[in-house]
């Protein structure tokens, strides 16, 4: 006996099984793409002024500057991007910067030492205020990548123990212009001021060495530090009437000393006058007596003219008159007789 029955080649598909058909390949086709983007996740560029570091499992793997970088996909290697080493990276000192609410000539000192942190106490037992930011590079990106969340913790902590020490050995007017009355000529107070920042930045940097010797190294390096000094509003107001009590003191002996030129210069020129009225008097006298000696000293000289007897009789003649009219009583004698004739002499002096 033959079987009749037999089995189609090929049943006709239905619509729900090329539905199904058509999503399963749309899943795996996605399912491949996103695998491919998961494997090459880690493929970037490098820009120029930038670096890259490879971390393999919390490890890290390499290092690459500037161009195509290609990892392994997350989770087995991350990639950091880091500044390159000639890159300068800020930082402002936020434990100072926040001290002062309202601006730090409006706050004042707290009878609360805990309040007053951030202030700083200075060689000659002032205080003062250091408004600063910081500006570092990464020199070590290793250690850098290791230590990333402790960066900026350790530059507050090694900034406020390096101001404490260069502070403790410098005075007031090494630091900021509080006295300008005790500028010395050879400006030791404005060097001073001028190697403050340097001295902060050397003190920062060589605790940032020892670090590195004692095996935590932080990877940076403090190339440039901007500092704003301050002192609190009392001793700014203190500060600020001695300065304008020596301002005032200082027109005021401008004004005494323009005043003594003044009259100095009016008694130079009344001196002047009187020595010139005197010169002129004295000349006039001179010539006056030149005039009245003139017949005796012609006498005296025996110039030619009227000489012997008859010149001496004229003169004697001329000047005896006027000179017994001053006497009050004249007596004339004989010098040759031995009689005496008394004649008297006129009334007027």
């Amino acid at each position: 006996m033959t079987d009749t029955t037999r089995k189609p080649e090929s049943e006709p598909e239905g619509a729900w099984a090329q539905s199904l058909k058509l999503s399963f390949r749309f899943l795996f086709a996605a399912v491949f793409a996103l695998g491919l983007l998961w494997a090459f996740s880690n493929c970037r560029i490098v820009a120029p002024d930038s670096r890259a570091i490879v971390l393999r499992f919390g490890n890290v793997a390499r290092e690459q500057s500037a161009g195509l970088l290609a990892a392994m996909p997350q989770p087995f290697e991350r990639v950091v991007i880091l500044p390159s080493a000639d890159r300068q990276l800020e930082y402002k000192i936020r434990a100072y910067a926040n001290f002062f609410s309202s601006g730090f000539q409006s706050a004042s000192i707290s009878r609360n030492p805990r309040e007053n942190s951030a202030v700083l106490l200075t060689g000659d037992m002032s205080v003062v205020h250091l408004d600063a930011t910081l500006f570092y590079r990464i020199t070590d990106a290793t250690a850098y990548v290791l230590s990333r969340e402790h960066v900026e913790p350790a530059l507050e902590r090694l900034f406020a123990a390096s101001a404490i020490t260069v502070c403790s050995r410098r005075d007031l007017d090494t630091i900021l212009v509080a006295r300008p009355e005790l500028e010395t000529p050879t400006g030791a107070a404005r060097a001073g001021r001028e190697r403050l920042r340097s001295d902060l930045m050397n003190e920062v940097n060589r605790r940032l060495a020892d670090l590195e010797r004692q095996g935590a190294s932080l990877g940076i390096s403090v190339g440039r530090v901007d500092l704003l000094p301050s002192i609190p509003a009392e001793a700014k107001y203190a500060f600020d009437s001695v300065l304008v009590a020596i301002q005032r003191a200082e027109t005021e002996a401008a004004d005494a000393r323009t005043q003594a030129e003044q009259m100095a210069q009016r008694a130079n020129q009344q001196r002047d006058r009187i020595l010139t009225d005197a010169e002129a008097r004295a000349e006039e006298v001179v010539t006056e007596a030149k005039t009245r000696t003139a017949a005796i000293a012609a006498l005296a000289l025996a110039t030619q003219g009227l000489t012997g007897e008859a010149l001496t009789n004229q003169v004697y003649a001329d000047r005896i008159g006027p000179l017994l009219g001053k006497a009050a009583e004249v007596l004339t004698t004989d010098g040759k007789g031995g009689s005496h004739l008394i004649v008297p002499g006129s009334s007027q002096k």
